[in-house]
C-alpha cells in the first residue's frame, strides 16, 4: 500500500508538471489539426478504392491507427525527458536521499509518461465522434465498437512507448540525441518487419500497432462485398480515394486476441525494471568511468591532511588591466570558437566514417552520389547541427552568454556560419564531383541545402531551448524527402533539382524567426 502511494504521487506531479509545458499544448495542437484534416476528408483509411461507412466502428478504428502511428511515433519525444529534467533541476538528488527504490520512481514516471500520452489520445477520440456526426452516415452510437480500437489497440501500444520512453532515459548511451534517432528509425523499421514476418501473420494481435488485426478484419468485410479486392490497406489520402463503400461493424475481438494485446502492458512493466537495472538513481560517480574514479580514490589517498598555517600573510593581488587591443572585437575568432565547440567531443571513429563518406561522394557519379552518399552524409552530423542555438541553455550559461556585449549581432550569425561551414565540410566531396561532372543544378540543390540545414537548427535551437526538435524535425524531412522521393520535402536534390527557389527563401525567413527569438530570451 505504502508503495503504491509513493507511486501514485509521482506519477500525478509529474503529469500535472508536463501538462502545464508549451511542449504539451504544442503537441495537442497538432493532434487537434490531424482530427481536423479527417474532418475535412484531407486524411482517411481507405482499402484502395474502397472505404468503410462512417459508422462506429470504423471511425473509431480509423482515428486509432491515426492515434497508433502519429502519437505512438512523436509522443515518444513528448515523454522522453522527465528523468533527465529531474537530475537538472536538482529534483532527482533530493529524491535520492529517500528510500525512494529505483523501479519504485521509473514505474512513477512509466504511468505519468502513459498518462500524458492517453490524454492526447482521448482528444483524437473525441474528434472522432464529432467525424461520425458530420460525415451523417450512420448518427448511431456503438459504444463497444468505437471504443475498443482505443482500449485495446492504442493503450497497450501507449503503455509500450511510454516505458520505451523510460528506458531509453535510464541507459546512458540512450539518453540524448542518439537514442532520439535510434527510436526515430526503430519506429519506421519495426513495423514492415512485423507486417512481414510469417509468425506474426498468424498471431496479429500480438503486432504492436495493431495494424495487423485491421487489415484482416477490414479485408475479410469489404472481400465478402467486393471479391475482386486486392489488399490494399493505407491511411491517408483523403475520402475521396476510395469510390466504393461497404458496411464494418468492428473487430470481432476473442479472448486470446484480448490477451494478446494485454501482454503488451506485462512487457512494458518488464521494460521498466529492466531499465531500473541501468538507472544510475541520480549518483554521478556511477556515470564516471572506472579510471576517473580510481584517480580520484588514489588522490584522496595523498591529501595533506596537516593543519594549515595561519602566520603566512596573503599576498597582495595586482590585477593587469586589459590593453585596448584585447578589448577589439573579432568576428573569425568568434567564428573559429563555435567550430571548435560544434566539434568539440567527436571521437575519431567519427571523423574516419565522415572520411569514408567524402571518398565515397568523390569516386561515384553524380547520380549515386544524389541519390545515395550525399543524404547519408547530411545525416551523419545531425548531433552537431542539433546544438546550434541551444548550447547555452543546455549549459545553463545562458546568463552570461546573453548579456555580453551585443550577442544578437556578434554571436548567432557565428553560429549559423558555424553549421554552414560544417556542412560544407561533410560534403566537400559531393561539392567536387558536381563541379567535376559539371552537375550544376546538383550544386546549386547542394548549397540550398547546406544553407537550409544550419538555418533550421538555429531556429528549433533558439525557440524550443533543446536539441529535440531539430532531431525530429530534420530526420522527418530527411526521410521523407530525400529517402521516400517526395519532392516538396527534397531539399538534397536526390530525386531532381532541390528546390532552391523555395528552400534559400525559407532558409532566410527561418534566421529571421531564430533572430526574432534571440530578441525575444535577451529581453526575459
Amino acid at each position: 500500500m505504502r508503495s503504491a502511494y509513493v507511486i501514485y504521487h509521482i506519477a500525478r506531479a509529474d503529469f500535472f508538471e508536463r501538462v502545464r509545458r508549451y511542449s504539451f499544448l504544442v503537441m495537442l495542437g497538432l493532434v487537434v489539426f490531424l482530427g481536423y484534416q479527417t474532418a475535412i476528408g484531407n486524411m482517411a483509411l481507405v482499402l484502395g478504392p474502397y472505404r468503410g461507412e462512417f459508422n462506429s466502428a470504423w471511425v473509431g478504428a480509423m482515428m486509432s491507427l491515426i492515434a497508433t502511428f502519429f502519437i505512438g511515433w512523436f509522443g515518444f519525444y513528448l515523454v522522453k525527458g522527465s528523468v533527465a529534467r529531474d537530475r537538472e533541476t536538482g529534483v532527482g538528488q533530493i529524491m535520492a536521499t529517500t528510500p525512494l527504490t529505483r523501479p519504485l520512481y521509473l514505474i512513477g514516471k512509466w504511468l505519468s509518461n502513459f498518462g500524458v500520452l492517453m490524454s492526447m489520445v482521448a482528444v483524437l477520440a473525441l474528434g472522432a465522434i464529432v467525424i461520425q456526426f458530420l460525415q451523417g452516415e450512420n448518427p448511431q452510437i456503438n459504444l463497444f465498437a468505437f471504443l475498443s480500437p482505443f482500449v485495446l489497440i492504442v493503450m497497450p501500444l501507449m503503455a509500450l512507448v511510454a516505458a520505451a520512453a523510460v528506458l531509453f532515459e535510464s541507459v546512458p548511451f540512450l539518453q540524448g540525441g542518439f537514442g532520439n534517432i535510434v527510436y526515430f528509425f526503430a519506429f519506421i523499421s519495426f513495423i514492415p518487419l512485423f507486417m512481414e514476418n510469417t509468425t506474426i501473420k498468424q498471431y496479429p494481435a500480438f503486432e504492436p500497432t495493431g495494424l495487423g488485426i485491421l487489415a484482416g478484419e477490414m479485408g475479410k468485410a469489404v472481400t465478402a462485398v467486393y471479391p475482386e479486392y486486392n489488399g490494399d490497406f493505407s491511411l491517408g489520402g483523403g475520402v475521396a480515394v476510395a469510390t466504393r463503400v461497404f458496411t464494418w461493424n468492428g473487430v470481432q475481438w476473442t479472448p486470446e486476441m484480448i490477451l494478446a494485446r494485454f501482454s503488451l502492458l506485462a512487457l512494458s512493466i518488464l521494460l521498466i525494471f529492466f531499465a531500473s537495472l541501468f538507472f544510475d538513481r541520480f549518483d554521478p560517480s556511477r556515470a564516471k568511468p572506472r579510471s576517473v574514479r580510481m584517480n580520484a580514490q588514489r588522490g584522496a589517498l595523498k591529501l595533506d591532511l596537516s593543519p594549515a598555517s595561519t602566520s603566512q600573510a596573503l599576498p597582495t593581488v595586482h590585477l593587469t588591466p586589459l590593453n585596448k587591443a584585447a578589448n577589439r572585437f573579432s568576428f573569425f575568432n568568434v567564428l573559429i570558437a563555435e567550430i571548435k565547440l560544434l566539434l568539440k567531443g567527436q571521437r575519431w571513429w567519427w571523423y574516419v566514417v565522415m572520411g569514408g563518406i567524402i571518398i565515397a561522394c568523390l569516386v561515384n557519379p553524380s547520380a549515386a552520389v544524389r541519390e545515395f552518399a550525399l543524404p547519408i552524409a547530411w545525416v551523419w552530423p545531425i548531433l552537431i547541427w542539433s546544438a546550434i542555438g541551444n548550447r547555452e541553455i543546455h549549459n545553463n550559461v545562458q546568463q552570461m552568454a546573453f548579456s555580453s556585449a551585443s550577442p544578437l549581432i556578434r554571436q548567432l550569425p557565428a553560429q549559423w556560419l558555424a553549421g554552414f561551414i560544417v556542412t560544407l565540410l561533410v560534403s566537400i566531396g559531393a561539392i567536387i564531383r558536381f563541379s567535376v561532372d559539371g552537375d550544376t543544378a546538383g550544386l546549386l540543390a547542394l548549397l540550398s541545402g547546406a544553407f537550409f540545414i544550419p538555418s533550421l537548427a538555429l531556429a528549433c535551437g533558439v525557440w524550443s531551448g533543446t536539441s529535440k526538435l531539430f532531431e525530429i524535425l530534420y530526420m522527418l524531412i530527411w526521410y521523407l524527402g530525400p529517402l521516400n522521393k517526395l519532392t516538396v520535402l527534397d531539399y538534397i536534390g536526390s530525386h531532381g533539382n532541390g528546390r532552391p527557389e523555395f528552400f534559400i527563401p525559407f532558409s532566410i525567413v527561418l534566421i529571421v524567426f531564430a533572430f526574432i527569438g534571440r530578441t525575444r530570451q535577451i529581453r526575459t
